[in-house]
Formats: C-alpha cells, sequence, structure tokens
C-alpha cells in the first residue's frame, strides 16, 4: 500500500510527542543459519534521520540483509526489471546473479522505490539506493548507511542510518512508510529469511512472493506542529484515519 504525507486536519492542546520507535521480528526461518530470520530490526527516529539496530540471531550475517522502502508515489511491482549486477549489494538487491540466474522477488502490499542494502562481511558496506529497472550500474546510489561493524560477521548489533529527505519524506512531518527486508547472497541467491514480513518461495534463485512487511510512523516533534485546541486527530490522506 501506498502511504502519502499525513497532515490534513490537526488539532492540539497538551500533548507529548515522541520520537518514532519500533521493534521487528524475523520470520523465525533458518535457511542460511538463523542470522536474520531469528533476529530483530529495531527503527528510531529523530524527526530528520532514522537510525536502525539490527539484532544477529544465530550463525553469522555472512549474507546481505536488502530493506526495501515504499515512501513515494511510483514504486515497482516485482523485481523481474532489476538487471544491475555491477558489484555484490546491487545484485542482492536486484536478486540477479549478473548473468543467468535470478530470483524473481513479487511485491504484495507495497510497491517499492529504494532499497538499502546491508553486508557487513560479504562487501564490507551497506548504502542506499533508488530503484530502477535496467543493467549494469542502473540502480542509483543515494548514500552510505555507515554500516557499523564491518568485516565482522559475529557481532550482536549492527546499526545504520539514513536520512528521510534520502526517501523522499519531508523530514519533521507525521509520515508512514513500508518495507521488507530479505536475506540474499551477493550473487541473487535468496533464502527464506526475511525481516521485517515474510516472503514465500523455495530458497535459491527461484521466484519468492511477499507475505508481509512491516511499516514505520515517524511522529514530528511539538515544534513541527501548530498547537490550535483541544485533543488531537490527524486526518490522513488515503482510507486511514489515526489519533495521536
Amino acid at each position: 500500500m501506498k502511504f502519502m504525507q499525513r497532515a490534513l486536519a490537526l488539532t492540539v492542546a497538551t500533548c507529548a510527542f515522541t520520537a518514532g520507535a519500533a521493534t521487528y521480528s524475523g520470520n523465525g526461518n533458518t535457511g542460511f543459519g538463523g542470522p536474520i530470520g531469528q533476529g530483530s530490526l529495531y527503527l528510531t527516529d529523530d524527526g530528520t534521520t532514522v537510525s536502525g539496530t539490527v539484532n544477529k540471531g544465530p550463525n553469522g550475517f555472512n549474507d546481505v540483509l536488502v530493506l526495501y522502502i515504499d515512501s513515494i508515489t511510483g514504486g515497482f511491482a516485482n523485481t523481474s526489471g532489476f538487471g544491475d549486477g555491477a558489484d555484490g549489494l546491487r545484485r542482492a538487491i536486484s536478486g540477479f546473479d549478473g548473468g543467468n540466474n535470478r530470483s524473481l522477488l513479487t511485491f504484495n502490499g507495497m510497491t517499492p522505490d529504494y532499497a538499502i542494502a546491508l553486508g557487513p562481511t560479504s562487501d564490507s558496506f551497506g548504502g542506499l539506493w533508488q530503484l530502477a529497472n535496467g543493467g549494469a550500474n542502473s540502480l542509483n546510489f543515494v548514500s552510505s548507511v555507515d554500516l557499523v561493524p564491518i568485516g565482522d560477521g559475529n557481532s550482536g548489533t549492527y546499526t545504520f542510518s539514513f536520512n528521510l529527505s534520502q526517501i523522499g519524506i519531508t523530514p519533521n512531518t507525521a509520515f508512514t512508510f513500508d518495507l521488507l527486508g530479505t536475506y540474499i547472497s551477493n550473487s541473487g541467491y535468496r533464502s527464506d529469511e526475511a525481516l521485517p514480513g515474510n516472503v514465500t518461495g523455495t530458497q535459491g534463485w527461484n521466484a519468492f512472493t511477499q507475505t508481509g512487511l512491516g511499516t514505520y510512523s515517524v511522529v514530528p516533534e511539538p515544534s513541527s506542529l501548530s498547537i490550535l485546541g483541544a485533543g488531537a486527530v490527524v486526518t490522513l490522506l488515503g482510507s486511514r484515519r489515526r489519533r495521536i
């Protein structure tokens, strides 16, 4: 589902807005040993920067966690057009080995626009890309996400961060975006492990379908909102209304 900026009708009196935060559990699967499927992800933000912590499950974080993010209009229904095999993290995002092998991922309930790829040992890097169809280097590199540590597959935790503006969100505005994490090798060979959300498919260069997703809500600090009167009601664009 696509969520647009939330802020049509807002009345606020005495309210304590706090930074957004959410914890997601892995889907429990152990196809690559369970470091992601039996791990968890914690996200928080300060209205401008989203900070993430991956809490590793058993065995080494030796492959790539790709986090697909649906934050703006448009996006992609599946990975069939992604043919970027220029490096390991691009191959992981594409689900493609750069040759003839592909693990197609079909999205269900979201159409992502961006992807974060975390490869602490396989590629010693974590970055953010804007999704695009095409061949080598077609994925648009946005920025490093400052993944720490790198070169160590056995750390208990891994941290990263990115700016909301880098995924098309205006800082300090109420907003909800969707995300799906899939654990995959840097050759595009996909496991059954997911965090957050879930996928179904036969492990390998085979077709997978998304069966669950995570959502994250950015909640602005009080200084970013107008204080007008009693109560607090936000009318959402689309089909939802959310009380704060």
